[in-house]
């Protein structure tokens, strides 16, 4: 038998997990895609079904790779999503009318990314808000499943002005018991717990399973990718797109974007491509993409960084050969594949391994699995 990890990511339509071991060129990476219903999204009840899609998707991965045994658990997901403990559900890109933003200072210039989604499920949901004992994210709210223990990923410090601080979320209107609804916050790879006995019989894992916090998809994404070092680069290729340069210093451009690394000390600057949903065999789209690739190059090699010749591609894109030739000739750069295109489950599975203490940091175990 094979000791994997079984790295899950919760999207926002669908769940995605894999068994994965050390070595991806084993054999061909096989990823279990459950959808939600539709119904369960336009009804706010779409974490109900995170649970029993893991299990079905554990069922299907067992049939794929009856010589691979699971050695630990990894959850990475989408945000900002917010959950309650009944499964009532506002997904990131799902928005309400905010009564108080206008009237509330602080809430209004706020740069988090999760306050403003707090207020509005208070409003929307007022009822599950007052009842409930915890809220959740995406990924928060399947390891509570699993565990029994409440946590909230913050995927570095650097991130918590994107997230909250009991100060502000004290200006901004919530009260002492509604902030005690929010659980501690864990870093990325943390332990979380081993895997419940309920959770063993439903998803048909073993119980005592150790069971880490992955990350927000997008860290995990740029962990997968090993976006995570100064000089590579990223195209992170879905329904939206951006691409994403590892920086050994914070460097500030015009239509570029400056954000924190998952790796402390460093950063990453990206270019999030415009008005470019469904337009993927257009002349527009690959001048907006070569505008990107220009933009990232002449902001690093300005600022004495290195850029690459190669960008490693994530996402639903990454299955379209003729796409990616395409990309390779209008910016010159060769295009390097992941083994699954779904790179969250790379991270995932980097973040489980060091946990493990198979290596001894992100850096090492990016080298040593995807090289």
């Amino acid at each position: 038998m094979t000791d994997t990890i079984l790295c899950v990511d919760i999207g926002t339509t669908s769940l995605k997990a894999a068994f994965l071991p050390d070595n991806l060129k084993k054999k061909p990476v096989f990823v279990s895609r459950q959808y939600f219903s539709k119904k369960a999204v336009s009804e706010n009840r779409v974490a109900e079904e995170y649970l029993p899609s893991l299990s079905r998707a554990v069922s299907e991965l067992k049939e794929k790779n009856p010589d691979y045994a699971v050695e630990a658990v990894c959850v990475s997901g989408n945000g900002p999503t917010v959950i309650s403990d009944d499964g009532t559900t506002l997904l990131h890109n799902q928005f309400f009318e905010n009564l108080s933003k206008e009237k509330n200072s602080a809430l209004k210039n706020t740069k988090s990314l999760f306050i403003p989604r707090f207020s509005g499920f208070k409003q929307n949901f007022s009822f599950s808000w007052s009842e409930t004992e915890h809220i959740f994210g995406a990924p928060e709210f399947l390891l509570y499943a699993l565990t029994g223990k409440a946590v909230s990923i913050l995927p570095e410090e650097r991130f918590l002005s994107a997230y909250w601080s009991e100060e502000e979320l004290e200006l901004c209107g919530f009260g002492k018991n509604e902030i005690e609804k929010l659980p501690p916050f864990v870093s990325s790879g943390s332990f979380v717990g081993k895997l419940s006995e309920k959770a063993a019989l439903e998803t048909g894992l073993f119980e005592g399973t150790f069971v880490f916090a992955g990350s927000p998809d997008f860290v995990a994404a740029l962990i997968g990718t090993g976006t995570v070092l100064p000089g590579r680069l990223c195209d992170r290729a879905g329904s939206s797109e951006g691409l994403n340069l590892c920086t050994s210093k914070p460097i500030f451009a015009k239509d570029l974007r400056t954000m924190p690394s998952p790796i402390p000390g460093l950063w990453n600057l990206s270019y999030l491509l415009r008005n470019c949903e469904n337009c993927t065999d257009s002349k527009d789209y690959f001048s907006e993409l070569m505008r990107g690739v220009e933009l990232l190059r002449q902001a690093a090699l300005s600022n004495g960084e290195f850029f690459p010749d190669f960008m490693t591609i994530t996402g639903g894109q990454a299955l379209n050969d003729e796409l990616i030739a395409g990309k390779e000739r209008a910016t010159g750069l060769k295009i390097k594949k992941m083994p699954t295109s779904d790179a969250e489950l790379i991270g995932d599975l980097i973040l489980a391994r060091v946990a493990l203490g198979d290596y001894d940091d992100i850096t090492e175990a990016v080298f040593a699995i995807i090289g």
